[in-house]
């Protein structure tokens, strides 16, 4: 081997070890971002669901699951995918502008399918049910002003003095089971989408979305802990 070609040869496996790098490392950032826009769009919906039923008083009628609809036959393949020997007869130019369009076709997949977070599993849809039940319950507690939101997405007693002391031990119980309802439906959305460790994001979006949907009369806490009435 001449060094002219020792030389080309470098070149391209410098320029190859590059495209391939550039293109993981993209991948890798888009894969860790928290889709916010999507988040607030998920929790305005679901909170404005629950707030309905609560007002009717009776679950809503569940949301029916996905249809798979069967994929179309695939086109015929004209030809394989470009293989080692393909990329080595190509020059470095060529062989990185290839690599990089892979990656960049990844990366715009990739955030594509961040721009809506999933809603549709069963834990999620569990956890929509159920908290849409506790909340037919909970209502009357809001109205009173017995029961408020706290500034992180959760349901505290504001006024127990507006709820017969015999009702009080109660009310507890059913603070205690509406949060955990609470709790469950931030943590199914953030596993539904393979990010467990966004629950708490997911939460703090919820928790701004469940203050600015209630309904007028409604306590709150702010987020230094004081109480307001909407």
């Amino acid at each position: 081997m001449t060094r002219q070609d020792w030389l080309k040869t470098q070149g391209w496996r410098s320029m190859l070890a590059l495209g391939l790098l550039m293109a993981l490392s993209a991948c890798v950032t888009v894969n860790i971002y928290f889709p916010a826009a999507a988040a607030q769009k998920l929790a305005d919906q679901v909170v404005g669901e629950v707030y309905k039923a609560a007002a009717k008083g009776a679950l809503l009628a569940p949301v029916a699951p996905a249809v798979s609809v069967p994929a179309p036959p695939a086109a015929p393949t004209r030809s394989a995918a470009p293989g080692s020997n393909a990329l080595s007869m190509a020059s470095p130019y060529h062989a990185a502008s290839y690599l990089l369009a892979m990656g960049f076709s990844a990366i715009s997949g990739t955030a594509e399918a961040a721009a809506n977070l999933d809603a549709s599993s069963p834990g999620v849809q569990s956890a929509r049910a159920q908290l849409e039940a506790i909340a037919a319950q909970m209502r009357p507690y809001f109205v009173s002003g017995a029961v408020g939101f706290t500034a992180n997405g959760l349901v505290a007693i504001h006024d127990a003095a507006a709820v017969p002391l015999q009702q009080r031990a109660a009310l507890n119980g059913l603070v205690n089971s509406n949060n955990s309802a609470l709790s469950n439906l931030y943590q199914q959305i953030a596993d539904a989408n393979g990010h467990p460790e966004w629950a708490g994001q997911i939460q703090q979006t919820f928790a701004q979305a469940w203050i600015n949907k209630a309904p007028a009369g409604y306590w709150y806490q702010s987020p230094s802990g004081q109480w307001q009435k909407k």
